[in-house]
C-alpha cells in the first residue's frame, strides 16, 4: 500500500494529538487570577533546542469576580481561531511537551473573564508572534489583551515535528476596576528580569512575572521560576 506525505503527515499529528490528549501537563504558565498575560518570550541556551518561555502579566480585573479556566480540549493546531473568545482574555497556558528531542511544545489557553472587564471584539487584529526554531519576544500595551490562538504543527525534512507556530488574535478592552494608567512619557520602560538566568542542567528556566505599573515611573515586579 502507498502512503502520500500528506497522509503521513495527517496520521503523525493524529498521534501527536492523542499522544498530547493522554498526557499529564508538563508544566504551566498561568497568571493570577484577575491578571492577562501581557507578553509572551522564548529564550534559548546552548542546552534547550527551542528555548524555555517567560510570560508576564498584569493586572485587569479584582481576583474575587475572575473566573479562569482551559480549554474543553486541547488545541489541534491545525490553523484554526481557537483559545479565547467572546468576553474572555488570556490569563496563562498549560503546556504539553510533543517531542522531547526538540522540545516542541504545545500551549493550550486558560481563558478568564470578569464583569469588569469589557473586549472589544469588533476591533481585533490578528499577529504572528514566532517563526520556526527561533527565539522571539512579544508585548501588547496596556488597553489590548490576547485572546484567540492558533498554530501549526512545522517539520523538517525528516518529518520530524521541530516547532510549533502561533498567531494570536489582540483585542482592545477596558476596565472598570483598573482604568488604563497614563504614566509619564520620560518613564522609562518597566523591565523585569528576575529570577534565575540558567538551572543547574544548562537550561533556562520557565517564568511566570506578575508586573504592577505604579505612577509616576514605578514598577514591581514578582518572579516565580520553575527548572524543568
Amino acid at each position: 500500500m502507498i502512503i502520500t506525505k500528506s497522509i503521513q503527515l495527517v496520521i503523525l499529528s493524529s498521534i501527536l494529538l492523542v499522544s498530547v490528549l493522554s498526557a499529564d501537563i508538563d508544566f504551566a504558565l498561568i497568571c493570577d487570577k484577575g491578571y492577562r498575560v501581557s507578553s509572551i518570550k522564548r529564550s534559548k541556551t546552548a542546552y534547550s533546542p527551542l528555548g524555555s518561555l517567560t510570560v508576564e502579566c498584569e493586572q485587569v480585573a479584582l481576583p474575587e469576580t475572575t473566573n479562569c479556566a482551559p480549554q474543553q480540549s486541547v488545541p489541534k493546531c491545525t490553523g484554526l481561531l481557537e483559545g479565547c473568545t467572546g468576553n474572555t482574555w488570556l490569563g496563562g497556558f498549560h503546556v504539553y511537551l510533543l517531542e522531547n528531542t526538540t522540545q516542541a511544545a504545545v500551549l493550550d489557553p486558560v481563558c478568564c473573564s470578569s464583569p469588569s472587564v469589557q473586549i472589544d471584539s469588533g476591533s481585533c487584529i490578528n499577529d504572528q508572534l514566532n517563526t520556526g526554531t527561533r527565539d522571539f519576544s512579544h508585548s501588547i500595551v496596556a488597553d489590548l489583551a490576547y485572546r484567540g490562538w492558533q498554530c501549526w504543527h512545522q517539520y523538517d525534512r525528516n518529518r520530524t515535528l521541530v516547532d510549533l507556530l502561533w498567531k494570536t488574535e489582540i483585542c482592545p478592552f477596558t476596565s472598570s476596576d483598573f482604568p488604563v494608567l497614563t504614566r509619564k512619557t520620560d518613564c522609562e520602560e518597566c523591565s523585569c528580569e528576575c529570577g534565575i538566568e540558567q538551572c543547574s542542567n544548562g537550561v533556562a528556566p520557565v517564568k511566570v512575572i506578575h508586573k504592577k505599573l505604579r505612577l509616576p515611573c514605578a514598577c514591581e515586579c514578582n518572579c516565580t521560576f520553575k527548572c524543568l
